[in-house]
């Protein structure tokens, strides 16, 4: 039989990169401060200072991530402050944090909206010091609802900043195509090896602008749209920001096996950007539930994950050591925002098995459901005669539990 037991941190692979949980404002935990020094960027999308709060939603079982309904909600976090000192304390300490963890190449990408941006540049001139600005990103969209008292606020503020002159960034590497480049009324020619052009004189010269020169971002960038509600790339996650702009912000900053870090990771889009880039991941949220969504979409190949047991699931399993098969047949788990259902197995998203040493859980091979794969597999084949053999569940509201097997 299994039995849960309190084990909070889970290791795949060698664990170069790492998901944990707490306070990314507050004093550096161990696992972090071991990374001062040595981050090449650090993105923060904080909470705005809306004074609301946020919900989640997630599909649930097998028809719900296959046709995205039933999709309950649940509470993501409160973005309540007792004001605005609170705040700008929270602020603080998650900027000092970022810049102690930030490498001499470093680079702050901090997101916010129009609540805070004013306030927050003040503190990163204090920090970082007013020479290291580098950029006020605008990041303007469009979204649902019209203003009638003031012009509709449909932008965001991304402030970066540098850790010293030593910051490395390649506006090269992210490339405009001409599509997206607003035409002007230059007229179109075509040259001697059939290249398109557009040309202006002046001063007697003639000034030719091609087709096919790439032309990279400004400052302000409108095209990039807000994810919309039935995007696929949305994870139901409240606030939830496009890989696309995380491309945009971390590409020219980092290169392969670089270290970047998200302080408030939320549902994990700056890591997912970053894992395509090629770099190592650093992830904190005071919210278990976030950090198990970003593990969901993360590349588990070589990550450390710390985040507590929540959840009060019951397990029921088949395990034959000598073969090394293991079949769950029960999984019970209750919540106010689960639908009805008869099948036991739609309230549970995603498991692990593995192994328990030295009061860590080593995973050995997990599953989770996804819209491609809305099925999940109730089998595994692991070593025959596993040692302290252990189940990790994550249920359909993200609360973790992990199960030791008695025999």
């Amino acid at each position: 039989m299994f039995e849960p037991i309190s084990i909070t941190r889970e290791i795949i692979g060698a664990g170069s990169s790492l998901l944990l949980c707490g306070d990314g404002a507050g004093e550096l935990p161990a696992e972090l401060a071991c990374f001062e020094g040595k981050v090449q960027c650090v993105y923060m999308d904080p909470p705005f200072m809306t004074g609301g709060t946020f919900t989640r939603r997630r599909r649930f079982g097998q028809k719900g991530w296959k046709t995205g309904s039933p999709a309950p909600e649940y509470p993501a976090y409160d973005d309540r402050f007792s004001g605005r000192e609170a705040y700008l304390a929270f602020l603080r300490g998650l900027l000092t944090n970022a810049h102690r963890l930030l490498s001499a190449t470093g680079v702050l990408c901090l997101h916010l909206d129009w609540r805070a941006a004013a306030y927050a540049r003040i503190l990163c001139d204090e920090i970082f010091g007013e020479d290291r600005f580098l950029n006020e990103v605008i990041w303007a969209y469009e979204s649902g609802g019209r203003a009638r008292r003031h012009f509709s606020r449909k932008h965001d503020v991304i402030l970066i900043y540098a850790k010293s002159r030593k910051y490395r960034f390649d506006l090269t590497r992210v490339p405009l195509e001409r599509s997206n480049v607003r035409r002007n009324h230059m007229r179109r020619q075509v040259d001697e090896n059939g290249r398109a052009y557009r040309s202006i004189r002046s001063g007697g010269k003639e000034y030719r602008y091609y087709d096919d020169t790439p032309v990279y971002p400004g400052d302000v960038w409108t095209d990039i749209s807000h994810l919309q509600q039935r995007d696929p790339e949305r994870s139901g996650y409240a606030t939830q920001k496009p890989l696309k702009l995380l491309d945009r912000l971390l590409r020219p900053v980092v290169q392969p096996g670089d270290l970047v870090c998200d302080l408030c990771c939320g549902s994990g889009t700056a890591l997912v950007a970053a894992q395509a880039l090629g770099c190592r991941v650093i992830g904190m949220d005071m919210s278990p539930e976030a950090v198990l969504i970003s593990r969901s979409r993360m590349k588990l190949k070589d990550v450390a994950v710390e985040a507590p047991a929540m959840g009060v699931a019951r397990l029921e399993a088949s395990y034959t050591p000598e073969e090394g098969v293991l079949l769950l047949t029960d999984f019970q788990a209750e919540h106010p925002s689960f639908p009805r259902t008869e099948r036991a197995f739609d309230r549970l998203e995603c498991w692990a098995a593995g192994y328990i040493q030295d009061g860590t859980m080593a995973t050995l091979q997990h599953f989770h459901r996804s819209p491609r794969h809305p099925e999940l597999p109730l089998m595994c084949v692991l070593p025959e005669n596993l040692p302290n053999l252990a189940v990790q569940t994550v249920d359909a509201a993200g609360r973790k539990t992990v199960f030791i097997w008695r025999g």
